[in-house]
């Protein structure tokens, strides 16, 4: 096996009933010694069915060793079949990336909603990783909200290999359904000058209207702040609302703008919180979302 399969193997089989455990058995050896497509599909179909969708028990350890194995890869809060699902498609040879692609993007094009979701938590572990580029961006497009959250969320490979278009809309799109931007890896990487003047758009609709805006939307515009985002950086710092104010503190205690810079100077306590990391991207995210829950 190689590292990533015992990594999902040991995760699946310590809580495995018996019977669970020798079909898993059976068929990680029949994949690596007698592997055919039929085999594949059968096996890859039927995780459910003979090990269940408890979920998967992580401990903070597994979560250290998951980053070992890809950057960014973190299987918190899936299920038992979702990770049999993607330990599977990790027999798949590799040696022909044309192959690769076509026994997965048949799976791809036919796979119920929890497949999917397996199939795309398994991008970060996949050979080929570029080829599979345009197949995120279409499942950036759906509507089926777990199916998102497995692209968008706890997953290093948008961040890795999306072009800027297709991660702004991603980014976008977690903003529009109230994902947990704290969980989107690489946004403050993938930041970019288009992004934030989207983000500075959105935030005008939404006062227009009088919604709320997650603060979270601020977190790309650090490095892009212009004359127009110091205007909003002004309405954020007058905000009741606290979350908002760190929002304002953070981008401008992360920015170079030395009108941001003036600007924090007139809210020493903010400046001093942000400063002594009272809070961060990841506290707003969690608090925004915990008081926001529907």
């Amino acid at each position: 096996m190689t590292q990533s399969q015992l990594f999902l193997y040991n995760l699946i089989s310590r809580q495995a009933d018996e019977k669970a455990k020798i079909w898993l058995d059976q068929k990680t050896t029949q994949l690596s010694t007698q592997f055919s497509k039929q085999a594949f599909y059968l096996t890859f179909t039927s995780a459910s069915r003979f090990l269940g969708k408890n979920s998967l028990n992580i401990t903070s350890n597994d979560l250290i060793e998951a980053q070992q194995l890809s950057a960014g890869f973190c299987p918190e809060n899936w299920t038992v079949d979702r990770a049999a699902r993607v330990l599977f498609i990790l027999y798949l040879p590799s040696e022909s990336a044309e192959s690769h692609v076509e026994i997965l993007s048949k799976l791809f094009q036919t796979a119920e909603i929890n497949e999917l979701v397996a199939l795309y938590s398994s991008l970060p572990l996949l050979p080929f990783p570029e080829k599979y580029t345009k197949q995120c961006e279409e499942g950036i497009r759906t509507n089926i909200s777990v199916v998102f959250e497995a692209i968008a969320l706890n997953n290093p490979f948008p961040a890795k290999y999306l072009v800027e278009n297709s991660w702004n809309q991603l980014f976008l799109k977690s903003i529009f359904t109230g994902r947990q931007i704290g969980k989107i890896q690489g946004v403050k990487q993938r930041a970019n000058a288009a992004l934030s003047q989207i983000c500075s758009d959105y935030a005008h609709e939404r006062w227009a209207a009088g919604r709320k805006i997650t603060p979270e939307l601020w977190m790309p515009v650090a490095d892009f702040v212009n004359d127009a985002i110091i205007e909003d950086l002004k309405k954020l710092a007058k905000s009741t609302d606290a979350l908002e104010q760190q929002a304002f503190a953070l981008v401008c205690s992360l920015s170079s703008n030395q009108q941001a810079r003036e600007l924090l100077n007139q809210f020493p306590f903010l400046k001093k919180q942000a400063e002594e990391n009272i809070f961060s991207w990841e506290s707003i995210s969690t608090q925004w979302h915990e008081e926001n829950r529907a």
